[in-house]
């Protein structure tokens, strides 16, 4: 199966293949903005993708499942393949959603959702626990939980997701101050955001976090809308789950 678009398309397309147990390899050529995706799989261009459909590079590669659970509404499931964030993330995506729906300003849309974001410098407060045992809970400005390491077009928020180990990365960022994220801005896209002392980060096959209040989220580049506040989001490892096309460097 072989799709034209970003992290949003391919997203669709695997989750179809994943839900019907399907073994049909995915080949996504790229054609989005962030295209995070195929970063992890090394076909980031159309020729590349094709050059590896025709050697059939093909290997298993995990996925996700979050569920969002209320007392407003009842059980959602999503699945997803790169990666859900909450809070900071999520909330610089909507909107750069909403910048884009009014101004064609392409990718400067996620940079001026992000200044402006900056300005306000949100927090959020929740618990989070991992395989049964709590191992968060406070104010935090950003969680992601990753099956890839790449977001936001290159960004790596969980740079120790490994796609095909079984388990998620999960990598929680305490609120800290505006310097101090400007300064961290080049980790993030080193990839050594780790480091950080404001960032703790575990690796476990489900991530249940209760959010007090308000709860932004996004799985894939894709806002999740409509989320009550005080919702629990829970966040399982799908091992092995989808065959997809693969680069020569993957």
């Amino acid at each position: 199966m072989a799709v034209l678009g970003g992290d949003g398309t391919a997203s669709y397309a695997a989750s179809g293949l994943i839900r019907s147990s399907s073994s049909l390899p995915l080949a996504v050529f790229p054609a989005g903005r962030g295209n995070d995706w195929v970063r992890t799989l090394r076909t980031e261009s159309i020729e590349r993708t094709i050059g590896s459909i025709r050697s059939g590079r093909i290997a298993a590669m995990d996925a996700g499942i979050c569920f969002i659970e209320s007392n407003e509404t009842s059980r959602d499931d999503y699945v997803f393949i790169n990666s859900a964030g909450i809070g900071l993330d999520a909330l610089v995506l909507a909107k750069s959603i909403r910048i884009r729906r009014k101004i064609s300003v392409g990718k400067l849309g996620y940079l001026a959702a992000l200044l402006s974001s900056l300005v306000e410098m949100p927090s959020w407060e929740g618990t989070l626990t991992m395989d049964e045992q709590k191992v968060f809970t406070g104010k935090y400005l950003s969680i992601t939980s990753g099956v890839c390491p790449f977001v936001g077009g290159g960004m790596m928020l969980s740079p120790s997701s490994v796609p095909d180990d079984g388990k998620l990365d999960t990598a929680v960022v305490s609120p800290i101050s505006r310097t101090n994220l400007i300064r961290s801005m080049p980790m993030i896209y080193r990839g050594t955001i780790l480091s950080n002392p404001s960032v703790s980060s575990w690796s476990g096959n489900e991530f249940r976090f209760e959010a007090r209040g308000k709860l932004v989220l996004e799985l894939d580049g894709e806002a999740i809308s409509g989320i009550p506040d005080n919702a629990v989001v829970i966040l399982k490892s799908l091992p092995a789950s989808i065959q997809v096309v693969v680069g020569s460097e993957y």
